[in-house]
């Protein structure tokens, strides 16, 4: 609720807001992959002038290869929020305008992974997690899983920050796995 009463406020200010959805797939990623690594990265271009409300992510996560122990304590994924450069070594995120008064933007740019963890050269984390995808039970082959986190109280990216999808802990051996990620916000002006 807080988050459409924040829209109507800007909009009844004369301020503009355009929209924007994001999606991305991983290829396999290996197994064991190490603690604080990245697999999906949006950042919102060090060039923008407003502020980027990350409305909603969906993530759907599918189990490959079965861990050498399928349920495994603090197997999990989480959303932090960081600034720093952009992330390399995967794949472009797909993303599309939802609404604008403008023929052509990227709100966000960034990565998925394509076979383990992204390049996030000069990339610092907030101590914060924002959300978790716990996935202590998705250690079996075949195993999916899946999570919508809405955000009343929008995840707030200034120009240059960025959201990762991070693995805080180290995965366990022999498990292999994909990920799904789909989103949306919007960029209010300033």
């Amino acid at each position: 609720m807080r988050f459409k009463q924040a829209l109507e406020v800007e909009a009844a200010l004369g301020g503009l807001y355009r929209g924007q959805s994001f999606a991305g797939f991983t290829g396999t990623i290996a197994a064991a992959l190490a603690a604080s690594s990245t697999v999906f990265a949006g950042r919102y271009p060090l060039a923008a002038t407003g502020k980027y409300l990350l409305k909603w992510v969906h993530l759907h996560f599918t189990c490959l290869v079965s861990f050498t122990t399928p349920v495994t304590a603090g197997r999990r994924l989480s959303l932090k929020r960081g600034s720093g450069g952009d992330p390399s070594d995967g794949t472009a995120i797909d993303v599309v305008r939802d609404h604008s008064a403008e023929a052509t933007e990227t709100l966000l740019t960034g990565q998925v992974a394509t076979t383990g963890a992204l390049t996030m050269t000069s990339v610092t984390y907030e101590t914060p997690t924002r959300a978790r995808l716990m996935l202590s039970q998705a250690g079996s082959a075949g195993l999916d899983y899946d999570e919508i986190w809405h955000f009343d109280d929008p995840l707030i990216l200034l120009p240059g920050q960025l959201f990762g999808i991070v693995a805080p802990a180290q995965f366990d051996a022999a498990g292999t796995w994909q990920l799904g990620v789909k989103g949306g916000g919007v960029e209010v002006s300033t």
